[in-house]
Formats: C-alpha cells, structure tokens, sequence
C-alpha cells in the first residue's frame, strides 16, 4: 500500500532538515537536495516499520501542503524564535518547501494495527 505524506523540508545553511507533521517524531537531516528526498522517504518508512513492530497505530496521511504550511507556520509563531539556552542559537533558515512524499506500506502490516 502507498501513502502519501505531506513534508517540510528547510534549507539552512550547511544542510538540510525535514519532517512530516502527520507523522510525529519523524525528521531527518540531510547535506544535500537529492540526499534529503531519499532520507526522509526512508526515515518515513523506518518509522511506520517501527509503529508496525511496537504494535502502535499507523498516522494515516491527512495533511495536505496547504494544511502543512499552516502547521509550519503555526510552530514558528508559538517557538516566537525563542529556545532553551541549552540548544544554543537556531540556524537561519534559508528556505522552506513543502512536498508530498510517497512511502511503500505493506498492507498487510496497516491491518494488524
């Protein structure tokens, strides 16, 4: 079975970062354009194998760009630039891009959850 996340990929300035707001814990990082898309395909299906394995609930895909951008943009708004003097100084963002992103589930895994 085929799912279809919606991704925010942001370009900082010595790499790049992305995540899938529909699927909470998954974010990969990445030196370049062409190695993020493939890492965040596979850290998507790293991390519905693991779900599948601990017997956890698979995210159904439900955001789309548009929805994806206003959670973006609704995370950047409530951090108000501000982290914890632990994590030191955020990198600027370059640019942010969103994309759908395509993952290859089993479904015979989807139907044991």
């Amino acid at each position: 079975m085929r799912m279809t996340y919606a991704v925010v990929i942001e370009q900082a300035p010595n790499n790049y970062v992305a995540y899938a707001p529909d699927v909470p814990g998954c974010i990969t990082t990445a030196a370049t354009w062409d190695q993020m898309l493939t890492m965040i395909r596979d850290a998507l299906a790293a991390h519905i194998e693991f779900l599948i394995e601990d017997g956890a609930p698979v995210p159904q895909p439900a955001m789309s760009i548009s929805d994806a951008i206003a959670h973006h943009s609704e995370a950047l708004v409530t951090a108000d630039g501000a982290l914890p003097a632990e994590y030191g100084e955020a990198a600027p963002t370059i640019s942010t891009t969103f994309r759908l992103v395509e993952v290859d589930v089993p479904a015979r895994q989807l139907e044991t959850t």
